[in-house]
């Protein structure tokens, strides 16, 4: 379906989900294609990664590079790569126990949404 070798599928009916993509497709410098799983059918979303559905989409970012998908907090730090001022901070995310607290910001993240 794309061609650009980073895809980013996010909820696009989430307000907060919207701005944040927005944000990432101007700070990325258009680097990754961004797309609302809400736009795809499942045959497209396993065109673009074998193990994307609509379900898994559901749950939390997706982000596609190359062939490997990345989900939610591991998502976030690989997008961060592409960011010009914030990627001298990325490696941060990958210090000892980052990950776990990652994960938990996203779990919370994830349950308030709506209401951010």
């Amino acid at each position: 379906m794309q061609t650009n070798k980073s895809i980013l599928v996010y909820d696009g009916n989430c307000r907060f989900c919207t701005r944040l993509a927005k944000s990432i497709r101007e700070k990325t410098k258009d680097q990754i294609t961004i797309v609302s799983y809400h736009k795809l059918t499942e045959v497209e979303l396993t065109s673009i990664h074998k193990q994307l559905t609509t379900k898994l989409c559901a749950g939390e970012v997706q982000f596609i590079e190359e062939g490997n998908r990345y989900p939610g907090f591991f998502a976030v730090r690989q997008i961060l790569w592409k960011m010009e001022k914030y990627k001298y901070l990325a490696f941060l995310l990958y210090l000892p126990l980052i990950p776990f607290l990652g994960m938990a910001m996203m779990f919370i993240l994830k349950r308030f949404r709506s209401k951010l």
